[in-house]
């Protein structure tokens, strides 16, 4: 879609249309009796900026795989304001979470996107799996795809770019994965990924993690108990679900997690702007 003479959504605008989607994703999970929580720089934003982090501009949340599976089947069978995207639901979609994406926007990708997967302003929607009875099974089976899961990230890039947040000396790995990524198709990548992994009941391993989150080079595995409880914590001038061991699963993750970064690091990790449709 041509952007020429529309006008770039404000970063105040871009928020306001993310918390709208997930204003009714809460809805729709309260009514379904759906456990989320808010994820990553989310969750964080909300425990130590009390809403978005002020250079971010995503939301994320996750979900244990059956109650994340049932959403996406809810919102398959019912009308919903926004447009659920998933690798179900189209074959150009090249990640391993859904989006829930409004369609009155439009998003224009420098380097993201390579199947050209139709999007507008979204909130990410993670699920969380079983990988294990001690965090070395857990470690092992993870690490079943990580090539594989490295291919995908490349295999969605348009073109190769610098990573604004990595080390200089991973480029010429990146680099690789970005020529070798240009053999396959997502989608077959998704298919060959998701057959390493045997559908088991969640919680029948002692821990869990995200297969497809950007912090998937730290991952440390929670808990599966992590999930047995939520609160309510405050995010912007609105109210969200949250693991109740938020504390614990943060510190894993990010360490001391109430320390600002150093200020060169203070960027946000995605490459596109978005526009209204109808202006």
């Amino acid at each position: 879609m041509a952007c020429e003479n529309m006008r770039e959504l404000s970063m105040e605008e871009l928020r306001a249309i993310q918390m709208n989607i997930l204003d009714e994703i809460h809805n729709i999970c309260e009514e379904q009796g759906l456990g989320y929580s808010l994820f990553a720089g989310t969750l964080l934003g909300a425990v130590r900026h009390k809403g978005f982090i002020p250079w971010d501009d995503d939301l994320d949340i996750f979900m244990p795989r059956p109650d994340y599976e049932k959403l996406i089947q809810y919102c398959m069978e019912h009308k919903t304001s926004f447009r659920l995207v998933c690798s179900k639901t189209d074959k150009t979609y090249g990640y391993l979470f859904a989006k829930a994406v409004d369609d009155s926007t439009f998003i224009v990708e420098d380097v993201a996107n390579r199947g050209g997967a139709q999007m507008g302003v979204f909130v990410d929607i993670f699920p969380v799996d079983s990988f294990g009875d001690t965090p070395e099974e857990a470690q092992k089976n993870y690490d079943k795809s990580t090539f594989l899961r490295e291919l995908l990230v490349a295999a969605n890039w348009k073109k190769y770019f610098r990573n604004k947040t990595r080390k200089w000396y991973y480029e010429p790995i990146r680099f690789a994965f970005f020529v070798l990524s240009r053999f396959f198709s997502v989608n077959k990548l998704i298919t060959k990924i998701e057959a390493k992994y045997p559908a088991e009941e969640f919680g029948s391993k002692k821990y869990v993690a995200t297969l497809g989150s950007s912090y998937r080079k730290k991952r440390k595995f929670d808990e599966a108990s992590l999930f047995d409880e939520y609160v309510d914590l405050q995010f912007e001038d609105r109210v969200y679900k949250a693991v109740k061991n938020y504390d614990e699963h943060l510190t894993r993750v990010f360490g001391n997690y109430m320390q600002l970064p150093p200020e060169k690091d203070r960027v946000t990790h995605h490459y596109f702007k978005a526009y209204y449709k109808d202006k």
